[in-house]
């Protein structure tokens, strides 16, 4: 009976043993993955972030090329898939891309969907943007990284017009992209010359601070104001441009006076005192011009007999002045967003 007590006793301590050393064998292992997993995070440098709607034709290419000038380095390639019906996905995932899909439409969503996603999952240092069409050559993406590795910019841009293939962009796009990168150089004091390129490099944590508004193209616009705003040192290298690879996706019209109604809400929020001041000047002229007209006439004759011409003029003046207020208003508001903005500025 003892004997038999003494052996139920050494199997309830082998019992314990055993799961003592599975436990133990359990948490070395999760350790294991966890520091696997550390270091992958570690050593991902760049992300390359890809917007992607049926570009079943020119996903592989792309990929490819990414993989043969980054190879050796340390990088990951994201592609935002809006849905495609044509595999894109499958062949982007075969090629050892990391796929994930937007909720909503646009390319600004893609990209911004891309951009929270490489923050909260990878490590990555610097993020690059560019399409999914062959249009942009991975060839110069190191041309857009080591300005930032160099801590010379936190934000590089390329430049099309300067190595654009003939065939590459229409005439009438051509036209319209250099009008909107003059209006953001004269109006916005963005001083590049290619606001609306897709492929443009910049430290990861531009994103924490940028508050992403538009959904399609005029993000790319809104990012570069937004990162002045923040004091990020902007800088700009040329760029291949080549004929795109499928369908387009862009409606110059419709684009275009997207991106304009961004640029003016932009000039709104960014130059507040210039926007409304102007608006301010241009009643005020108006209602002074009718109100000299009124007044040589009083003194001409006696009598002031336009009475709606003289109201009008009073109301142009005192609208005239309330812009003035609300300028200088939104211009003090603008200045404590900035203060509050310091902080970013000092990690830049």
């Amino acid at each position: 009976m003892k004997k038999l007590v003494e052996v139920e006793e050494d199997k309830v301590i082998l019992e314990k043993v055993v799961a003592s050393k599975a436990k133990s064998l359990e948490h070395k292992t999760l350790s294991k993955s966890l520091e696997e997993s550390v270091e992958f995070l570690e050593e991902v440098e760049t992300a390359i972030v890809i917007p992607t709607l049926n570009e079943v034709k020119s996903i592989r290419t792309v990929l490819d090329e990414i993989a043969k000038v980054l190879n050796g380095s340390k990088f990951a390639v994201v592609v935002v898939d809006g849905h495609s019906t044509d595999g894109t996905d499958e062949v982007a995932r075969s090629k050892g891309a990391q796929v994930i899909y937007q909720r909503n439409k646009g390319y600004g969503d893609a990209l911004r969907t891309g951009f929270q996603y490489v923050r909260k999952s990878l490590n990555a240092k610097i993020i690059i943007m560019m399409d999914a069409d062959l249009t942009y050559d991975p060839n110069d993406i190191p041309k857009l990284v080591k300005p930032i590795l160099k801590d010379e910019a936190d934000l590089v841009l390329g430049n099309r017009f300067v190595r654009m293939n003939k065939e590459a962009m229409p005439f009438i796009n051509r036209i319209g992209n250099k009008m909107i990168s003059w209006f953001a150089r004269t109006m916005l004091k963005v001083k590049v010359h290619d606001t609306q390129c897709g492929l443009r490099g910049f430290r990861s944590e531009l994103v924490d601070s940028i508050d992403f508004e538009s959904d399609g193209m005029p993000l790319a616009i809104e990012m570069l104001v937004e990162a002045k705003f923040l004091g990020a040192r902007i800088s700009e290298v040329p760029v291949a441009y080549r004929e795109r690879v499928g369908c387009t996706k862009l409606n110059p019209l419709k684009d275009g006076m997207r991106i304009l109604g961004t640029m003016i809400r932009l000039m709104r929020d960014t130059q507040p005192l210039l926007f409304f001041g102007g608006i301010g000047v241009f009643l005020g002229v108006i209602g002074l011009v009718l109100g000299i007209e009124v007044t040589l006439e009083w003194l001409k004759t006696g009598t002031i007999g336009r009475i709606p011409t003289v109201m009008l003029s009073v109301l142009l003046m005192v609208s005239s002045m309330q812009f003035f207020t609300l300028g200088l208003v939104a211009d003090m508001i603008k200045r404590l967003r900035r203060n509050v903005c310091s902080t970013y500025k000092h990690e830049f």
